[in-house]
């Protein structure tokens, strides 16, 4: 990995004004970035520049002393009226808010803290009953923290300079013997006709679409917990690369996307793809992290667009990101923001745009059906305004526990199981994107999806190769009684596919493992199975247009 030092000339703002009884109120803020765990700043940045306001009158509580109270923002720069760009004409202030803030002696890197607290929904903070005449710095955190019920554990880090969780400072000032206000905003980082500051925002623009989420979650669950999260944001985020370590710690991200393992990757290669600031993407991707920690995903993830015949699993997957970015929000209007200056992109509307493909296999379709379920607006076939709790309490409960592969199917089997009088109006809802009333857990009323054969199990390549609809075929088994077993896949139509198997027990749903050595027409492996009922997932990795296979399990 190539080492970057950028040293960037420290502007320190400070202006201080006494007044008896009054707050004295001064906007401040340096960004500085650094590494963890040693102490040195790699990246040192230019100030943000904000106007000073005049003094404030407010009055002091005398039982909590002299207090240092402020609000923290951030640069929001929103999306043009098209959908297509940013549109850095409009750039508002918002709140931070949850974020972490530390009152410190000197650094914020060390370890002498004198408070530690968290901005409010309003972006507010305050430390209370501070000693006088103490020279101190204020330091704000890209992180979300809350321990408990309902806690939660959220930083954004520069993957490419060893998770440096990113930090805005303030000036170091001394406390004096009057109470002081002192708000820090975030820079865009904008000049005009590109970034020439650092973008001190973009981190705390993340965090917050995050903040969102997690609000939206707790509406259906107030004491849920949400397990760690690292959210891994450069400026040298770029889409492309393999997926190896190596890579995602020099930027090299594929795209932006969750690993299934705790972390987010977030775009942010300027005048290419930058992602920060495009909210229903971040949203999208903490979906994903939702799946895996709440709920159960069995996407094989892979490249998807508009108009492709999807696997079941992946259909879902992103139907899903997509749909829970309109919910969040409460926004059906989903845009990417890219290119030269930020300025293309695509946006689609998830509460009335039409499937480019309808059926269980689309995301379009399955993204709209969801969004229906959801939203208070009906038209149409949606004649059904469920809110978010019904959908949440499937999804961390049936879906969870399917044993099925995560699909459309056994989503709305659990949801018409819990909301029985409104099966009629989900079956409208989903004959809107051509699909037929859903019997089972199985999709047995729309396709041949599982079998229980094991001999002539056909794939096929016709829409596409390695996650598209039919390239997998599922096939229901039953073992009796606990030893090895051996599996073996064989085509029975040539020798030039290359196939594939994973290997599931059902319940609890639990992915034992896969073969996929690159043998031509015949995979084979052992496996220690104990009684119950298995899914065996077959594939041809060559891709053949049509290849069939004997299955045997002895």
């Amino acid at each position: 990995m190539k080492n970057r030092i950028y040293t960037l000339l420290i502007f320190l703002i400070l202006i201080t004004l006494y007044g008896c009884g009054e707050i004295t109120t001064v906007d401040d803020g340096t960004v500085v970035i650094y590494p963890t765990p040693t102490p040195t700043p790699t990246y040192t940045f230019e100030p943000t520049s904000t106007p000073i306001p005049t003094s404030t009158s407010i009055p002091i509580d005398s039982n909590n002393g002299v207090k240092i109270i402020g609000k923290i923002t951030y640069d929001r720069v929103h999306v043009k009226s098209s959908g297509t760009g940013l549109n850095y004409n409009n750039i508002t202030r918002d709140s931070a808010r949850g974020v972490t803030v530390k009152l410190v002696k000197n650094s914020c890197t060390s370890n002498d803290i004198l408070k530690t607290t968290s901005t409010n929904d309003s972006g507010d903070y305050q430390f209370l009953n501070l000693t006088p005449t103490q020279n101190v710095r204020i330091c704000v955190y890209a992180k979300l923290e809350k321990r408990g019920i309902g806690g939660y554990d959220v930083e954004v880090v520069d993957n490419t300079n060893n998770s440096a969780i990113y930090t805005m400072q303030s000036s170091l000032f001394n406390i004096g013997e009057d109470s002081t206000r002192r708000n820090l905003n975030a820079s865009s980082g904008w000049g005009g006709y590109g970034y020439n500051r650092a973008r001190t925002s973009a981190p705390f623009a993340i965090l917050d679409s995050i903040y969102t989420a997690i609000k939206k979650v707790k509406t259906a669950d107030s004491s849920a917990i949400f397990p760690k999260l690292k959210v891994n944001w450069s400026v040298r985020n770029v889409p492309s690369g393999g997926g190896s370590e190596s890579e995602l710690r020099d930027g090299f991200i594929l795209t932006s996307h969750y690993n299934g393992d705790g972390n987010l990757y977030i775009l942010g290669d300027e005048n290419s793809d930058t992602d920060e600031f495009d909210n229903h993407i971040i949203i999208h991707e903490w979906g994903h992290y939702f799946e895996d920690k709440f709920s159960r995903s069995d996407s094989i993830g892979g490249s998807h667009g508009e108009g492709d015949k999807l696997d079941i699993r992946v259909a879902f997957g992103e139907g899903w990101g997509n749909a829970w970015s309109a919910i969040a929000t409460d926004n059906p209007i989903y845009f990417d923001t890219q290119g030269f200056m930020q300025s293309d992109g695509f946006s689609m509307n998830i509460e009335s745009g039409n499937s480019a493909v309808k059926g269980y296999f689309s995301e379009d379709s399955i993204q709209n059906i969801l969004y229906d379920l959801y939203d208070s607006h009906n038209d149409g076939a949606d004649r059904l305004s469920l809110g978010f709790k019904p959908i949440y309490n499937t999804l961390v409960g049936f879906q969870k526990n399917t044993k099925a592969f995560t699909s459309i199917f056994t989503f709305i089997t659990g949801l018409q199981e819990e909301n029985i009088s409104e099966k009629d109006k989900i079956n409208d809802i989903l004959s809107s994107e051509n699909i037929r009333p859903i019997v089972d857990i199985y999709g047995s009323s729309q396709a041949n999806l599982y079998t229980s054969s094991t001999s002539d199990i056909c794939t096929t390549g016709e829409n596409g190769t390695f996650n598209k609809l039919n390239n997998h075929k599922y096939i229901k088994f039953t073992i009796d009684s606990s030893r090895n077993y051996i599996i073996s896949v064989v085509q029975n139509n040539g020798s030039m596919s290359d196939p594939d198997f994973g290997v599931y027990k059902t319940s609890p749903f639990k992915h034992l493992g896969d073969s996929d050595n690159t043998t031509y027409k015949i995979e084979s492996a052992r496996y220690s199975l104990d009684s119950g009922d298995y899914l065996l997932d077959i594939s041809d990795y060559n891709g053949q247009t049509y290849a069939c296979f004997d299955i045997n399990i002895n």
